[in-house]
């Protein structure tokens, strides 16, 4: 029979086999529980020890070691140990365990006070777990700690219990969490809580798999999870490996509790930054977060045209075009030689038909920036739109000169190109745009169509079968397009025709 893990070390060293006999002292060298965290600093061993007891159950006082500074200043952060593995009966309790001892005096020399308590096992953990936080809140006053800036510590086996209760906002009122080679099974994963997850590289497979499952839905779920993975780590590093790696893992993750502890930061002396701010939302897509940062700057600062562009740019995407036109009219009166501005302009103008005054925009834009790709591309659109091909054509060409990976360019070239009586250029340029859209019936037949005029039947009908197989349902387009009159000859074309609805 193979006896599991209970915790980062629960069972080895301390399993009685089936004797009467009290069990043999284990020398301290082979004592796992003995060992302590590999990194120290200076203090540990000036750390206050307080004993108190935080419940009564049945019959059984349950006792928590506060760590301290014997000189802290005010009310301190705290970090609470979870034991979610429980004391046997019998056994040594987890507190007393050289990894539950040293670790707090290492917090608390570094200015987080630290408590470990004991649990009952099974049914009961739970329960204590979170009555020990409850304590550690209640009597915050007391025990010298602040109660909004609690964090918690699990490890291994620890790690099952306390991550559930942790991914419940009232359970335990953490506000920063640290495991450790350990992971759990959980429904969902909070997005509003700070976790620091550490990997041992070198842990039992199935540990890793289980932890690896666990970031994955943390980072699906975009949940503020900070995750570690040390390639040359055992299970339990922080006592057992004596390396830069793991003391360089401990030192980071007491600076990790620091930091998410630290008070909250003085929003008075941290004015917003809205002009950052928007320049970020606006980067990510973010546009209505945008819009709301750059109305207040422009408030702000009403003659900066750069600013009334970033507007603008974001009510365009938020499809605003009126409030995006008149900012962008602002924006130019005050900086006539904004492109970009001038460019934005012709698009919204475009959008709403007033061809000559999008051409007579773009055209501004363009003097200013002559290779500005997308410019040249709303200007060419807006051409092909007032039936120029000649324009639209010198337009377009230039644009996807400049931006070959632009597909809308290619398509409205393409479409120049058939306006123009030049469906071999179209055919051709309508190959730019099939990698972005592959399966789009409409595009398959336009592509079709110009290969068909251009005097190539096989790939003409080849793309017809795939428009049809793609969903094409205009059997009268089929039927009566005459640029499709070259190809309704071959035998496969009627085939094609059966197929469509």
């Amino acid at each position: 029979m193979r006896i599991r893990l209970a915790a980062a070390f629960l069972l080895i060293g301390s399993t009685v086999w089936g004797q009467a006999n009290p069990p043999r002292r284990v020398p301290p060298q082979h004592d796992l529980m003995s060992y302590g965290v590999v990194e120290t600093v200076p203090g540990m061993d000036r750390v206050a020890v307080k004993e108190v007891t935080y419940k009564t159950a049945g019959g059984q006082a349950l006792t928590m070691s506060v760590y301290s500074s014997p000189s802290p200043a005010g009310a301190q952060p705290a970090v609470v140990f979870v034991n979610g593995v429980g004391d046997r009966p019998g056994g040594p309790k987890l507190r007393t365990w050289g990894q539950y001892t040293s670790w707090p005096r290492l917090m608390a020399a570094s200015g987080v006070v630290a408590i470990t308590f004991d649990a009952r096992v099974d049914d009961a953990n739970a329960a204590d777990i979170r009555d020990a936080f409850a304590y550690v809140r209640d009597s915050a006053a007391t025990l010298g700690i602040d109660p909004a800036r609690i964090g918690a510590w699990a490890c291994s086996a620890n790690v099952r219990a306390a991550l559930p209760l942790l991914m419940q906002p009232e359970a335990l009122g953490a506000k920063a969490a640290v495991l450790y080679y350990g992971s759990a099974e959980v429904p969902i994963v909070r997005t509003d809580l700070p976790i620091l997850l550490v990997r041992a590289g070198k842990d039992r497979p199935q540990q890793n798999e289980g932890i690896d499952r666990l970031a994955a839905q943390a980072f699906s779920s975009n949940a503020p999870w900070t995750v570690v993975n040390l390639p040359g780590a055992h299970h339990a590093f922080d006592v057992f490996d004596d390396t830069e790696e793991s003391r360089t893992a401990v030192r980071r993750t007491v600076a990790y509790l620091q930091d998410r502890l630290a008070p909250p930061p003085n929003a008075a002396a941290q004015p917003p930054n809205d002009a950052r701010d928007g320049a970020v939302h606006l980067m990510v897509g973010e546009y209505a977060e945008a819009e709301a940062c750059y109305t207040r700057y422009v408030a702000a600062h009403p003659q900066d045209a750069d600013a009334l562009v970033r507007l603008a740019n974001a009510q365009v995407e938020l499809k605003k075009p009126d409030e995006a036109a008149a900012n962008l009219k602002k924006a130019v009166a005050l900086e006539p030689g904004i492109a970009e501005a001038w460019a934005m302009l012709g698009r919204i103008e475009a959008d709403k038909k007033n061809y000559p005054a999008a051409v007579d925009a773009l055209q501004k834009a363009l003097t200013i920036a002559p290779d500005d790709a997308e410019a040249l591309y709303q200007l060419g659109k807006t051409r092909l739109a007032q039936q120029d091909a000649p324009g639209a054509i010198a337009s377009l060409e230039r644009a996807v000169e400049l931006n070959p990976g632009n597909g809308w360019a290619w398509n409205s070239l393409a479409h120049a190109y058939m306006v123009a009586k030049q469906p071999a250029k179209a055919a051709s340029s309508f190959e730019h745009v099939l990698p972005f859209a592959p399966k789009n019936p409409t595009l398959l037949y336009n592509t079709a169509c110009a290969y068909a005029l251009a005097g190539d039947k096989t790939k003409g009908i080849d793309l017809l079968d795939r428009a049809v197989a793609e969903g094409f349902k205009d059997k009268a387009g089929l039927m009566n397009d005459p640029d499709l009159a070259s190809v309704r000859a071959d035998p496969r074309f009627a085939e094609i025709v059966k197929r469509v609805p």
